[in-house]
C-alpha cells in the first residue's frame, strides 16, 4: 500500500488474529480494500466514532498489541488531541493533552519505553479530554493535583503491564535491574529535551501517516467515508499550524509534570525494591486480568471453577432488574448510577444488581450492633460494597469454597485477608441481600449461591469498621499466575475509599 500502512494481506491476517473474523466477508475469504478502508476510518476516529461494530470494538482496545498497526493508534490519538482542540483552541487542557501524547512517541524512548509511557499516560489524558475538565482552572502547576487520580490509575495499570511475561522478557534482555528506576530516569530524558521543535517534529510525522491513510481511505471506501476522512486530515492539519504558536505556552507546566511523574515512580520503585526483614513485599501483590486468568484456567483449571455445559443454564441466573422501588425507600439503587468520585471513576453500586440471582433480593435492614464481614486482599477498599452475616463467613472452610459459592474471580479479589463492621449504636444500616448469581467467563462459570450482601460504601460509619484480620486460608488467585506466599507477619493495614464528590443519593 505504502511505506507507512501495512500491506492487505499482513493487515487482513493481524486483525483475523485478534477478531477472527473481522467481519462475515473475512470468513468467506472475500474481503476487500473497501473493507480494510472503512475499517480504519472507523480506527482513526477513535472515541469520536458514532457508531463501530463489535469488531471495531475489540480491535480499538488491542490493536496496539500488533507493531506494524500501532502506528494507526498513534495516529488515532493525534485526530482525537485536534478534535478537542478544534471544539476549544483556548482550553489549556486539550493542548496538554496534545503534548503528552506526542512526548510518548519520542524516539529516545524506544519500544519498551514507548509502550509504558502509553499506558502511565492513557489515564492521563484521558482525563485531558474530559469535557468537565475545561472548567477546571489551569494554573500549571496544578497539573499534577488535579489529575493525580488518574496518574494512580496510570499507576495500577504499570504495574499489571510490567507483569506480563513478553514485558518481562524484554526488561531482562535490557539488563534493567530496577525497571521503576529506570523509567524515571527516561521521563527525566524526556523532560529535558521537551522542547516546541521536538513535538513539532512528532506532530508532522504523524501527520504524514495520517495523510497515506487518508489518501487510501479515499482510493477505495465510500464516498461519503472519503469525504469524512478529507475533514479530518484538514482539521488536524489546522491544529498543527496553530500549534506554531500555542505549545511554547505549556512547555515549563508540563515539565514541571513530568518532574512531579518521576518522583512518584521513584516511590513506586522504592515499595517495590525495598528490603523488609521477613515480610514480603505486598506491593508487588497485584490483580490478574481477566483474560490472564482465562488463560491460565485453560492450561490448568482450579477445582473451583467449572466448565459450561452446552444448553445448560447456570445455576444461579443473573438479576436483570434494579430491585429498588417505591417501598424501599432508604435502601440504595443498584442500577445505573454515574456518580462522579474523586477517583474518577463510576459509583461502585452501578449495575451491582448482576451480581444477585434473579428474583431472589431482598431488602435488609441491619440494626446496632450485628456484625457484617467483608472478605479482602491487601489493596481492597475497606469501605466497599460486597459484604456477608458473620454468620455466614464462619461457615467457610476455605478460599476456594469462598471463590465458588460466592463467585468471585481472582482478577476481582485475591483474597488472604478480612474486615467486620458492628453497625454502630443508635444506628440502622440499609442494604441488599441475596444468593451470589453465578459468574461465566469464556467456557467457565462459577457457581454462586452463597448469601451476599451489598450496600451503598457512603452508608458505612468509619467507627465501625475493626481492623483487618488474617482469613486463615492464606494469600493467593488460586491459579497458576499471580500466586505468592508471605513470610513473617503481613502489614493488616487499612485502605479506605474516597467516595467524598460523590453526591449523596435522593433518599439519604
Amino acid at each position: 500500500m505504502t511505506d507507512f500502512l501495512p500491506s492487505r494481506k499482513e493487515l487482513l491476517n493481524a486483525l483475523a488474529s485478534i477478531a477472527a473474523p473481522v467481519n462475515k466477508a473475512m470468513k468467506k475469504g472475500q474481503e476487500t480494500l473497501e473493507d480494510i478502508a472503512e475499517w480504519l476510518w472507523v480506527v482513526i476516529q477513535g472515541d469520536f466514532a458514532q457508531e463501530q461494530s463489535t469488531t471495531q470494538v475489540v480491535t480499538g482496545t488491542v490493536i496496539s498489541m500488533i507493531p506494524f498497526v500501532d502506528q494507526i493508534c498513534d495516529v488515532r490519538d493525534i485526530c482525537a488531541n485536534s478534535m478537542k482542540i478544534k471544539e476549544d483552541s483556548n482550553n489549556p487542557w486539550a493542548w496538554v493533552g496534545l503534548i503528552l501524547t506526542l512526548i510518548g512517541l519520542f524516539p529516545v524512548l524506544g519500544s519498551l519505553f514507548k509502550g509504558i509511557f502509553k499506558v502511565i499516560l492513557a489515564p492521563v489524558r484521558r482525563f485531558m479530554l474530559r469535557p468537565g475538565t475545561k472548567a477546571l482552572k489551569f494554573t500549571g502547576g496544578n497539573i499534577y493535583k488535579l489529575a493525580e487520580p488518574a496518574i494512580e490509575s496510570g499507576i495500577t495499570e504499570l504495574n499489571k503491564f510490567l507483569a506480563r511475561p513478553a514485558v518481562k522478557k524484554a526488561i531482562k534482555e535490557a539488563k534493567i535491574t530496577n525497571i521503576y528506576k529506570a523509567i524515571a530516569t527516561k521521563v527525566r530524558e524526556v523532560k529535558a529535551i521537551v522542547t516546541k521543535q521536538e513535538l513539532l517534529k512528532v506532530f508532522d510525522k504523524l501527520t504524514g501517516y495520517l495523510k497515506q491513510t487518508v489518501n487510501f481511505i479515499e482510493k477505495y471506501a465510500s464516498r461519503g467515508v472519503a469525504l469524512k476522512a478529507k475533514q479530518m486530515l484538514q482539521a488536524v492539519l489546522e491544529v498543527r499550524n496553530l500549534a506554531n504558536q500555542k505549545l511554547g505556552l505549556f512547555l515549563k507546566p508540563v515539565q514541571e509534570f513530568l518532574e512531579r511523574l518521576a518522583v512518584r515512580i521513584d516511590k513506586e520503585g522504592d515499595k517495590a525494591f525495598k528490603a523488609t526483614t521477613n515480610v514480603r513485599n505486598l506491593t508487588q501483590f497485584r490483580r490478574v486480568s481477566d483474560d490472564e486468568e482465562l488463560e491460565a484456567f485453560r492450561k490448568q483449571k482450579p477445582d473451583w471453577v467449572h466448565k459450561k455445559v452446552e444448553n445448560r443454564k447456570l445455576p444461579f441466573e443473573q438479576e436483570t432488574v434494579d430491585p429498588k422501588t417505591a417501598n424501599t425507600p432508604l435502601h440504595p439503587s443498584l442500577g445505573n448510577i454515574q456518580l462522579a468520585l474523586s477517583n474518577g471513576r463510576a459509583h461502585p453500586l452501578t449495575d451491582a444488581y448482576k451480581t444477585f440471582t434473579k428474583g431472589l433480593i431482598k431488602a435488609e435492614e441491619f440494626n446496632e450492633g450485628e456484625v457484617l464481614v467483608r472478605v479482602l486482599a491487601p489493596g481492597s477498599f475497606d469501605n466497599s460494597i460486597c459484604w456477608m452475616r458473620k454468620s455466614e463467613f464462619l461457615k467457610l472452610k476455605s478460599r476456594k469454597e469462598w471463590r465458588d459459592k460466592f463467585a468471585v474471580w481472582a482478577s476481582w479479589n485475591n483474597n488472604g485477608e478480612y474486615l467486620e463492621y458492628t453497625v454502630p449504636k443508635g444506628k440502622k444500616l440499609y442494604a441488599w441481600e441475596g444468593p451470589a448469581a453465578s459468574q461465566e467467563r469464556g467456557e467457565f462459570y462459577i457457581k454462586g449461591g452463597g448469601m451476599q450482601i451489598v450496600l451503598d460504601p457512603n452508608d458505612l460509619i468509619a467507627s465501625g469498621l475493626n481492623k483487618r484480620k488474617l482469613t486463615g486460608w492464606g494469600y493467593g488467585t488460586d491459579t497458576t499466575i499471580g500466586d505468592f506466599s508471605v513470610v513473617g507477619v503481613p502489614v493488616l493495614k487499612a485502605q479506605m475509599g474516597d467516595f467524598s464528590l460523590a453526591p449523596r443519593l435522593k433518599y439519604k
